[in-house]
């Protein structure tokens, strides 16, 4: 009975590839993580791994997909509160500032792939493009809907605003890029809004 206990409580093979796989492509790096790593520290076979995923590029892109849900989701979180898309913008950015602190944060997965891949055709890539491209379309939804005279311009200088604080954390430090981060946005909404928009 204690061993059907102990094998329910142990994550199928697929799930724990995909978790060390996360965790190693993060840490490490995706091209320096080879897959026999990855099934050393998720405890796998390599038959398993190729059963769930046909390829690494199949397992990289399962988690980037799933990274930029989960980043969909956090933005609706960090943001419910909010009352104009003013506020929203605003709240999008300050709480990203908060994430730099976060332990374990060593960037952005996306932006750490999109260096690692710069080749258009490459699946992994694509799917960096197509998140960043989701984000951009965000911000610029909201800028128009906050009343930005260029929603499309401001949406892109908030975002790379972001992108600069993410790749300024490690000679900045947490506390003082999230403190630029913050008054970067501030200026830039204050500049691009309607007079009087309250953030």
């Amino acid at each position: 009975m204690a061993s059907d206990t102990a094998t329910a409580a142990k994550p199928k093979a697929a799930q724990r590839i995909h978790d060390a796989a996360k965790d190693l492509f993060y840490r490490q790096g995706i091209r320096a993580t080879g897959v026999e790593e990855v099934c050393r520290a998720a405890e796998a076979t390599k038959m398993s791994l190729y059963r769930a995923y046909p390829s690494k590029d199949a397992l990289v892109a399962a988690i980037l997909t799933e990274d930029a849900a989960a980043y969909d989701a956090w933005c609706d979180e960090v943001t419910a509160a909010s009352r104009t898309p003013a506020e929203k913008l605003y709240a999008l950015v300050a709480a990203s500032a908060c994430k730099f602190a976060e332990e374990g944060m060593h960037g952005c997965p996306m932006q750490l792939a999109q260096a690692e891949f710069r080749d258009p055709e490459h699946p992994t890539h694509q799917v960096v493009v197509a998140f960043k491209n989701a984000s951009r379309a965000r911000f610029e939804k909201l800028a128009a809907e906050a009343g930005a005279a260029d929603p499309a311009m401001l949406g892109d200088m908030l975002g790379m605003l972001l992108e600069g604080a993410l790749a300024a954390v490690p000679y900045l430090g947490c506390e003082r890029t999230s403190a630029v981060l913050r008054e970067g946005a501030g200026v830039l909404l204050r500049g691009s809004l309607p007079a009087g928009t309250e953030l």
